[in-house]
């Protein structure tokens, strides 16, 4: 990709949102920087909570450099005449390229403005796994998108593990502490799950067992869980479109603890986990066994990293530094398996309309 200011004559946005679901995810989804937020069947889980999916490929002549799945709401629908017909646009984990390098990022954005502006948009927020500082994260402040007020993902770090093809090669990259505890789960008996999502007879109980540990875990831990009915149509459409997998571990046929993945081109992501109450993890060391039958998998069916999830929290943001951090035991389990801690980049805001976009980020600030 040269590394020069895009033709706006060149640019093309394309209007994606009537394409079927494989079509769209192949690019969005599957392409190598996929993500599944950007999925066909997540927009579609979001328009039940009342967004409008819209859907776009972004085009640089001859060559497709980005898409992005934008989820669209009314602005103020009180307002009076004009006003009332302003929209706000949300692209999760978006937009997603399809080229390498700032000038793709920059030109992503550009199409991305260009559908603002169509739609009447007051403000679009951007949330791409862009790493922070990295080359193209450089292209949002270029493309007058700023820090929006408040973050958007519940964390914005990550813990990337290599996935090597051999046992062997994986076994390089484990902590001493952590390859004996694979070994003590073994010896304690822990036997590892993958629950089939794809419609199998099965399927309904073991969402419904997990659910039971997500909710009992959000409990203990105080964070929000949405309604149980959403959430299970949720994962099921991801575990159909084969881009989410469901895995158990436990002991003599009870489930100790369990873990959502999101299949994101040739990335593995730990999206959410749970356990029930009073289950042994500690003593059972199932989780150490569990991380490590999912890095095996993942080696076996094409992909190249596992991102383990976050380790910070909105009151202590960034990667740990050291114990006085509240993840900090999270943290050191994640760099057992040879995790490398990521910051990615914070949500950022394009405003067409400034005051109002200014008065939109003044509610976001407050509310």
């Amino acid at each position: 990709m040269p590394q020069t200011d895009a033709d706006p004559a060149q640019l093309r946005v394309v209007d994606a949102t009537g394409w079927d679901p494989e079509r769209w995810d192949a690019l969005a989804a599957r392409s190598p920087r996929g993500e599944v937020f950007q999925s066909h069947a997540w927009g579609a889980s979001k328009a039940r909570l009342g967004w409008r999916p819209l859907r776009v490929v972004i085009e640089h002549g001859p060559e497709r450099v980005a898409v992005a799945s934008l989820q669209e709401r009314p602005l103020a629908p009180m307002l009076p005449g004009p006003l009332g017909r302003l929209t706000y646009l949300y692209a999760p984990r978006g937009p997603v390229l399809l080229a390498d390098g700032p000038e793709a990022a920059r030109m992503a954005l550009q199409g991305m403005r260009r559908v603002a502006r169509a739609r009447r948009a007051a403000v679009l927020t951007v949330d791409p796994a862009w790493e922070d500082g990295g080359a193209e994260a450089s292209a949002l402040p270029t493309e007058g998108f700023r820090p929006s007020p408040r973050e958007v993902q519940v964390s914005r770090t990550g813990m990337l593990v290599p996935i090597r093809e051999t046992e062997e090669a994986q076994h390089e990259l484990l902590g001493d502490s952590t390859a004996r505890n694979i070994n003590k789960a073994r010896r304690a008996g822990v036997t590892v799950e993958r629950a089939d999502l794809a419609g199998t007879p099965g399927r309904d109980e073991a969402l419904a067992a997990f659910w039971d540990m997500f909710e009992a875990t959000g409990r203990r831990e105080g964070f929000i869980v949405r309604d149980r009915a959403y959430q299970l149509d949720q994962w099921g459409a991801l575990g159909e479109a084969g881009l989410a997998s469901l895995w158990f571990a436990g002991v003599s046929g009870q489930r100790l603890n369990g873990v959502v993945l999101l299949h994101c081109g040739r990335r593995l992501v730990s999206h959410v986990a749970g356990s029930p109450d009073g289950a042994d993890l500690r003593g059972t060391r199932a989780n150490h066994l569990l991380q490590w039958e999912i890095l095996r998998w993942g080696a076996a069916n094409g992909f190249t990293v596992y991102d383990l999830g976050g380790v910070d929290t909105r009151d202590a943001p960034g990667l740990p530094a050291d114990r006085a951090h509240p993840l900090w035991n999270l943290y050191e389990f994640k760099r057992g398996f040879g995790a490398r801690g990521v910051v990615f980049v914070r949500a950022h805001d394009h405003a067409s309309r400034r005051l109002l976009g200014a008065g939109w980020n003044l509610v976001r600030r407050v509310r």
